[in-house]
């Protein structure tokens, strides 16, 4: 018996669901009113894991009549390119019309097809080579075994799969349905099949907006059908492995305005599309829309267009088919330089920042704020000593994305924080994060990446997802959070000039190992760009300190906020409610500020019988709530303080009032269902935590609580059921040795997994593994 399935046996034959809170723990007086409770069946249990077609399985597609799709059904894109010139123009150099075949991805998935079996590559292709997952080609009796499997593979994901989509649900992996595509629709919707002429559907153009147009597609959701993955048994032989999720990052950030949590909440709703998919000027496209005046209000570049175009009233507009996100490397195999060219811009437009903000005199234990972006205020005095050691302190805030940093496939993709400390002279006396002559990054960088191992420990560096058990390292910014990065030096001996200090944070699609890998194969020569997401420069002198203020200056009371935001990460609780502190000073009048000052010293808290931070967090709330007394997120964290003061029902009484505003948010539904689960109240648990799987069916937590409270209710099939769902998705138990062994071996990343660590100048490199220590290629 294999070491994989002998764990399985022994994960599935775990019995029982813990429970933090008891059901009858003390009827707590007063009265709470109970949210409904005795609807309709829970309508996500069904969904919460496809029921997988075998013609398509391991991914979660499927077709409307449930069965194949041949692809002459499928119209290519140059059929609808007659009448959307501008939207085929830049999808034809998309990552959607890339994705089958560019051969960053390409090489990956042929792993799978040679160590598995063509079979399974129908988990990836469902996103990346859809026509050829519907058609059938991606079965062990078709003759064509290997790419492209069909004469559509090269465009990828092609107009007339998305625009063909009819549903979707949030459990990702391709988890939309399809039906046949169809030109024109009648009245009730129904499709006309057909390959019509142009003058045709230009005649019935509400039935051809009904065939290829529905709200589903203006939704986030409709993006998370493949912007969210795992690996299911289906495809590992073991148990649900999470992968990645843009959309619940986006469901939980400011952006939705479905959360109560974010640090900073935004003034309006934005989906997917505002970022990916802006409105950009079309000439010649029969979808265009004339905006006129409305131009001022969508939020992107436009606006400035408008505004410098005296004919602004006659302008049209598309949706953007290029979805610009973070690719440069396939446009660049394909020679598409403008691709390029507009995703290097993109992620250089303030999505992230860089912020020098305090030096750490690490002799004195002194640490010292550096700069400021008030004018009035950038020179201040500052003694330092010849050959000095310090400790630079840089916040890196994730400002504008609406998911982590980097998204998505961090175990190939290349992040890091380049930091430089040169004399007078410009000879660098410290650097950090500088790429090798090989073209390699230096090893000891501070980097945002994943590593992903099997269970053996080794490291698997060709993105073979089948063989993931187990995360050993996760190093992301959060949307709207930060991180803190650390660098010790010593100033000259003879310091009595100026030392420059440079922070970058620099991105690059792919690691160079994994490049040479894919461009030797593939018998080509190009070096991916290095984008320079975000820079901040400070200067020091003997005597003082000036700072080089930003093109658009950072308020003081961001800086700080950002700074306690980073040490909250990293748990760094005490210095957090410090730097709130501040913040809040320079802010008073923002109840975040204070809610923040709570949330760290909450976090600070012993239980001790006195809860002393707790009732020091609970003023902080009350004079937050003085600000603003309906200031959602106080009210969130208030009722969390009250719980721990024993003040339940008041506690499940104030988050059932923040869910009719925010029914979406998952926290607020967990911890309404925890709390009332203590008082008893199992129907309103039950619809609490059946809520949060109606946004994310793969939340364990959920499945877990809702386990004990069907058993309660005397339904033991459901009770069952969700037990199974528990296991098959919390984070593997049993996984943690593969991590140990992958430490032992390599301890050289021992100081980067800790969350508070520094970079000097004897910091121990940490290679790329290769060989016999990652995961073989075949």
């Amino acid at each position: 018996m294999s070491v994989k399935k002998l764990r399985l046996l022994v994960l599935l034959g775990v019995s029982g669901v813990v429970l933090f809170l008891s059901y009858g723990a003390g009827q707590a007086s007063g009265q709470l009113a109970e949210a409904p409770t005795e609807s309709k069946q829970f309508s996500s249990r069904q969904n919460s894991l496809p029921v997988k077609s075998p013609l398509f399985s391991p991914s979660n597609a499927r077709t409307a009549a449930g069965q194949l799709i041949p692809v002459a059904q499928f119209f290519p894109a140059a059929r609808c390119q007659q009448c959307h010139q501008d939207t085929h123009t830049a999808w034809s150099q998309s990552l959607h019309r890339n994705a089958a075949r560019e051969p960053f991805y390409r090489e990956s998935a042929d792993i799978l097809l040679k160590t598995k079996g063509i079979e399974f590559t129908r988990h990836c292709e469902s996103c990346h080579t859809p026509v050829a997952l519907f058609s059938g080609a991606l079965t062990s009796t078709n003759p064509k075994a290997a790419a492209p499997f069909t004469k559509l593979d090269d465009e990828g994901v092609t107009c007339s799969v998305c625009h063909s989509i009819t549903a979707a649900t949030t459990n990702g992996t391709g988890s939309y349905t399809i039906r046949r595509p169809a030109l024109l629709a009648n009245e009730d919707g129904s499709p006309r099949f057909g390959n019509f002429m142009d003058e045709e559907i230009l005649a019935d153009i509400p039935g051809h907006k009904r065939a290829v147009m529905r709200p589903l597609l203006k939704q986030a959701e409709f993006c998370a059908t493949c912007h969210k993955v795992d690996a299911p048994p289906a495809l590992n032989g073991y148990k649900h492995i999470r992968g990645f999720s843009a959309y619940d990052e986006w469901q939980q950030s400011g952006a939705s305005q479905e959360s109560v949590l974010p640090f900073y909440p935004r003034g309006e709703r934005a989906d997917c599309r505002a970022c990916h998919m802006p409105k950009v000027e079309s000439l010649n496209d029969r979808a265009a829309k004339s905006i006129g005046s409305q131009v001022a209000s969508l939020g992107n570049p436009l606006s400035q267009l408008a505004t410098q175009n005296p004919k602004s009233e006659t302008m049209k507009v598309i949706a953007s088919h290029r979805w610009l996100g973070a690719n440069t490397a396939a446009p660049l195999f394909y020679g598409q330089q403008a691709q390029v060219a507009a995703t290097t811009q993109f992620l250089a437009q303030e999505v992230m920042d860089v912020d020098i903000f305090a030096l750490r005199r690490n002799a004195a234990g002194q640490i010292v704020p550096l700069g400021s972006s008030s004018p009035a205020a950038q020179t201040q005095k500052l003694s330092l000593l010849p050959g000095e050691d310090v400790t630079v302190e840089v916040v890196v805030s994730n400002r504008q994305a609406a998911h982590s940093f980097p998204p998505e496939v961090r175990d190939l993709y290349e992040a890091w924080v380049e930091f430089e400390a040169l004399d007078a002279t410009g000879k660098p006396l410290f650097h950090s994060g500088f790429l090798q002559p090989d073209g390699r990054l230096e090893e000891s960088a501070h980097v945002y990446k994943q590593i992903i191992l099997d269970e053996q420990g080794r490291q698997i560096t060709r993105h073979q997802i089948w063989t993931t058990n187990i995360k050993a390292y996760d190093n992301t910014i959060a949307p709207g959070r930060s991180d803190v990065v650390r660098y010790r030096f010593c100033l000259p001996p003879d310091f009595a000039g100026e030392v420059t200090l440079r922070a970058r944070l620099n991105y690059r699609r792919f690691n160079q190992e994994y490049t040479n890998y894919v461009l030797t194969r593939q018998q080509r020569q190009f070096t991916l760009p290095v984008v320079k997401m975000a820079e901040s420069t400070f200067q020091l002198r003997a005597g003082e300190q000036t700072f080089s203020a930003l093109a658009k200056p950072t308020p003081e009371w961001k800086r700080w906020n950002d700074y306690g935001i980073g040490l909250l990460e990293q748990f760094q609780y005490g210095a957090a409610a410090q730097a709130f502190r501040q913040a809040a000073a320079r802010n008073p009048t923002d109840p975040n500020l204070l809610v923040n000052i709570a949330l760290a010293e909450m976090g600070t808290e012993r239980f001790g019988p006195e809860l002393t931070q707790f009732n020091q967090a609970e003023a902080l709330l009350t004079t937050a709530l003085q600000l603003a007394p309906n200031h959602a997120r106080t009210r969130y964290y208030r009722a969390q303080v009250w719980r721990a003061q024993g003040r339940v029902t008041e506690a499940a009484e104030e988050l059932r009032q923040l869910l009719a505003a925010y029914p979406r948010d998952r926290e607020v539904q967990r911890q309404y269902g925890q709390t009332v689960l203590a008082l008893g109240m199992m129907p309103a648990a039950r619809q609490a935590f059946e809520s949060i799987l109606n946004i994310d069916p793969t939340d364990f937590s959920a499945w877990q609580f809702l386990a004990s409270v069907y058993a309660g209710e005397n339904r033991a099939q459901d009770s069952a059921y969700a037990q199974q769902m528990y296991l098959q998705w919390r984070d593997d138990p049993m996984a943690d040795p593969s991590a140990a062994r992958f430490y032992a071996a390599h301890p050289e990343w021992a100081d980067e997994r800790i969350r508070a660590h520094v970079h000097g100048q004897n910091s121990t490199g940490r290679p790329v593994l290769t060989g016999r220590q990652a995961v073989p290629d075949k």
